[in-house]
């Protein structure tokens, strides 16, 4: 729960921004409040992993091949 709590958090920091504005956000006056927020994110994530004795890092390497093969490039590129 604290972790979506966060993520909230994190997401209200761009809520009022436009698409735009939200590219340069780590360049606004928002920088660091956006840092602090992505940085509780990543600790409670981390933590669960942690608990869970889970491979956060092998299990994103294992998403990024899925979401590879469901959702190909359009422009023959990945991002």
């Amino acid at each position: 729960m604290a972790l979506v709590g966060e993520a909230g958090e994190l997401l209200a920091e761009f809520q009022w921004m436009t698409p735009e504005e939200s590219e340069q956000a780590m360049e606004s006056k928002s920088a660091e409040s956006i840092r602090m927020e992505m940085a509780d994110v990543f600790i409670y994530l981390a933590r669960l992993g942690d608990l869970l004795e889970a491979d956060l890092f092998a299990a994103a390497d294992e998403k990024i091949v899925l979401n590879s093969r469901r959702f190909p490039p359009l422009n023959g590129t990945n991002v």
